[in-house]
């Protein structure tokens, strides 16, 4: 008896079927790793253990071999998987802190649902325990006001992207608010260039998005001196006003996940200068937090200095005496002080770890001035490094 053939159809949905599967087996894996978490936090115990790490990505590509599937694709797989797991054990940590658990979470955020902003925040609350309540700003001082006036517990803005440089309006208002840093995020941004159904490139005359999407995509506009770019307050609000125009001569530049969510056509894919394109988001918020010190952490601080040489010098002297790694360092003027610069700096470290508390008292003897922005767990994850050549090395000679 031959063997039915299967159809094209009949392939997709076994495809699909396993698909949830995975799903399935991933999110029971989750829970068992906040059941770890549980047990780590009641043990005072670490919550990366990194030579366990090794010795189960060294498991898994083994198995993986025997199912013909490539080291490095296991690899990248489970890297993944892992970095989901200690975002999971992190927030977990963090959650357990908080005397009263707050489920229902209310966020200021740019831009209409599938902003960047929006994208960025959805992804930070992936791993958390809480539920979202949005409010939708057209600014980014709105967003301060609406935290700073206990309208929202929580604001998300960009701070930095990796191609168009700080956005030098939140450092302003960082100043002008008395708010804390509480966390931050990163997102890999793909810019899509949006039209109607009937818009083509050769069609479009004027393009709409935020300052940052447009200098992103500077070399875009030098390839089509045809087209304008137009300013708007963020890219869903593009968006907007090309569903509501639908005129096939003007277009946005937004997100693929925007365009599919206003019923608009991708004209073309990840038009970005370049396409490791990653912006930085900061929450803020009133309230302090405290990171457990089994978390890796950030802290930002501003510092005014003296106008005497080497008066900034002498305050960075002050990390390097206490081997405190600082990871960016940026300048604002002082609107009240002409000619006078307030410095930014991220450190590496907690601010209660002893090293880094005993330079901020160092800090203050040799600055003018020195302000806490926050302590806030660190975003990046860092992959568990293997070693393949040494482990084919080790394979091979268990073989011979």
């Amino acid at each position: 008896m031959n063997k039915p053939i299967n159809t094209l159809k009949s392939l997709r949905e076994s495809i699909g079927n396993l698909d949830l599967k995975i799903l399935d087996s991933f999110a029971k894996r989750r829970q068992l790793s906040l059941e770890v978490a549980a047990y780590k936090l009641k043990n005072n115990a670490k919550i990366r253990d990194e030579e366990q790490e090794k010795k189960l990505l060294a498991r898994l590509i083994e198995k993986g071999e025997e199912f013909g599937i490539a080291p490095n694709t296991t690899l990248t797989l489970f890297h993944s998987i892992i970095e989901d797991s200690v975002r999971g054990q992190y927030d977990y940590f963090l959650q357990q802190q908080k005397a009263n658990g707050q489920r229902l979470v209310k966020v200021a955020v740019l831009g209409e649902p599938d902003s960047y902003s929006h994208i960025a925040l959805k992804n930070h609350f992936s791993t958390k325990d809480q539920q979202l309540e949005t409010t939708h700003c057209n600014s980014f001082i709105q967003i301060f006001k609406e935290v700073n006036n206990g309208e929202s517990d929580l604001g998300i803005v960009p701070i930095e992207n990796t191609t168009s440089g700080n956005i030098t309006e939140i450092y302003d208002l960082l100043s002008e608010y008395n708010l804390n840093i509480v966390g931050e995020e990163k997102l890999k941004v793909r810019h899509c260039l949006v039209g109607t159904e009937q818009s083509s490139i050769e069609s479009l005359r004027d393009v709409y998005s935020h300052p940052q999407a447009i200098a992103q995509c500077k070399q875009f506009f030098l390839d089509h001196p045809q087209i304008q770019s137009h300013f708007r307050s963020s890219s869903s609000s593009a968006i907007k006003l090309i569903a509501e125009y639908q005129n096939p001569t003007i277009g946005a530049i937004a997100s693929e996940q925007a365009a599919q969510q206003s019923g608009l056509k991708v004209l073309s894919y990840a038009i970005n200068n370049y396409q490791e394109n990653y912006t930085r988001f900061l929450l803020i918020a009133k309230e302090w937090i405290e990171v457990p010190s089994a978390i890796p952490a950030k802290t930002t601080v501003s510092i005014d200095t003296g106008q005497h040489a080497g008066a900034l010098l002498d305050c960075l002297q002050v990390f390097k005496n206490y081997q405190i790694n600082m990871s960016k360092l940026e300048s604002r003027p002082i609107p009240t002080q002409p000619w006078h610069e307030r410095f930014y700096i991220d450190l590496e470290g907690n601010v209660s770890e002893q090293d880094l508390s005993l330079a901020l008292v160092d800090l203050k003897q040799v600055a003018n001035q020195v302000h806490l922005l926050g302590c806030y767990p660190k975003h990046d994850v860092i992959a568990t490094k293997l070693d393949l050549n040494a482990l084919n090395h080790k394979e091979a000679k268990n073989e011979a």
